[in-house]
């Protein structure tokens, strides 16, 4: 699995991270990217943090640009969530779809015949991590190439990433096959021999960008396993003078509300199990680190209506997300790179700019 860290340390890292690397370096399997994802992810740090820390540190928006566009990618795919459900197409339909319920048992047991993949894939399983750029290659494979449909396989994906965050996630799968984008992703073994920095030759994919959108490969097809979910792992002890400040597998701030004393609950909602299930591995990580980092946190595991009657809920807090919007309790705001913004945020590169535009402002 990924590194637990304490929050501290998890500053360090931004504090080691060099944006200007990470430019030249991103898009290779072994380049200098942050590894900041799952923290991110689990809400233990924001993006509006990492971008004020490393602004703190010196870096100006043109060096970072790059690096900033993609904390801007992440607070796009946020801020379309609150609008739109990502198990939704954005725009079009996927073109072409061998199977709506299964997925190629090649991706399933890493054995796709491309070794890149197939020790991306290894890796996944092991750890909960995958490259950016590798989890496009394996979309283009699963739904390009395999026919596979793209919520089922995002799902897959998602219960198997600890950084796994549906809005990115989802929409990113949306993206590879054409459901979130004006075409459809493809790359060669080429591209995939540059990147991942491998030398093999004569594979499926070992042929001309112009061949790729007729490559269609037979595979054996299985269903995905979602075998796990959780029980409650004890009794809640409550203080009713208290607060209480709710926390989820999204929002894991140790700095959020640390000066009050309070019950702190980190919620798993069952009622979202279905939809975004995480691996046992997984799940056991994210309470591991919501441990690590919040004092006297306690974990409950069911549904809404049974929480809510152990708590006063005119004392009870949590921090805005789509999946919390249905909960009648005050939230705070996150921390985003373009605050007070409520409207759907239309294309990628329309947003980059009004965020652009007001960091700019704030130099």
């Amino acid at each position: 699995m990924m590194p637990l860290l304490h929050y501290a340390e998890i500053q360090a890292q931004i504090d080691a991270f060099d944006p200007i690397a990470y430019d030249k370096t991103r898009n290779y399997l072994d380049g200098a990217v942050s590894r900041l994802s799952p923290y991110l992810s689990r809400g233990v740090i924001s993006i509006g943090d990492v971008y004020q820390r490393l602004k703190a540190k010196g870096f100006t928006l043109h060096e970072m640009e790059a690096f900033v566009m993609e904390l801007c990618w992440r607070e796009h795919a946020q801020r379309i969530w609150q609008h739109h459900n990502p198990q939704v197409e954005l725009r079009n339909k996927q073109l072409w779809i061998q199977d709506y319920d299964y997925l190629p048992n090649e991706i399933l047991s890493a054995q796709t015949g491309i070794d890149a993949i197939d020790q991306a894939l290894l890796g996944l399983f092991k750890t909960g991590y995958m490259h950016n750029h590798m989890r496009m290659y394996v979309a283009s494979l699963v739904c390009n190439h395999y026919g596979a449909y793209w919520k089922t396989a995002a799902k897959w994906m998602f219960s198997l990433l600890c950084d796994a965050d549906a809005a990115s996630n989802h929409l990113s799968w949306q993206w590879v096959c054409g459901a979130n984008a004006p075409k459809v992703y493809f790359a060669n073994q080429e591209n995939i021999n540059k990147y991942a920095k491998s030398n093999q030759h004569q594979t499926f994919l070992d042929t001309s960008y112009d061949k790729l959108p007729q490559l269609k490969i037979e595979c054996d097809w299985v269903a995905p396993s979602y075998a796990f979910v959780p029980k409650n792992p004890k009794q809640l002890s409550i203080d009713t003078n208290l607060p209480t400040y709710l926390y989820t597998p999204y929002h894991l701030d140790p700095e959020w509300r640390y000066s009050t004393k309070g019950n702190r609950i980190l919620f798993w909602d069952l009622s979202h199990w279905q939809e975004y299930p995480f691996t046992e591995q997984n799940f056991n990580w994210i309470n591991d680190l919501a441990k690590l980092n919040i004092p006297d946190i306690q974990i409950y595991v069911g549904h809404w209506d049974n929480l809510a009657t152990n708590l006063k809920l005119e004392q009870c807090y949590t921090k805005e997300h789509p999946l919390m919007a249905a909960y009648p309790i005050d939230k705070d705001a996150r921390d985003w790179l373009l605050p007070d913004f409520e409207k759907a945020p239309g294309s990628f590169f329309n947003f980059w700019k009004k965020v652009h535009k007001h960091l700019s402002n704030e130099q």
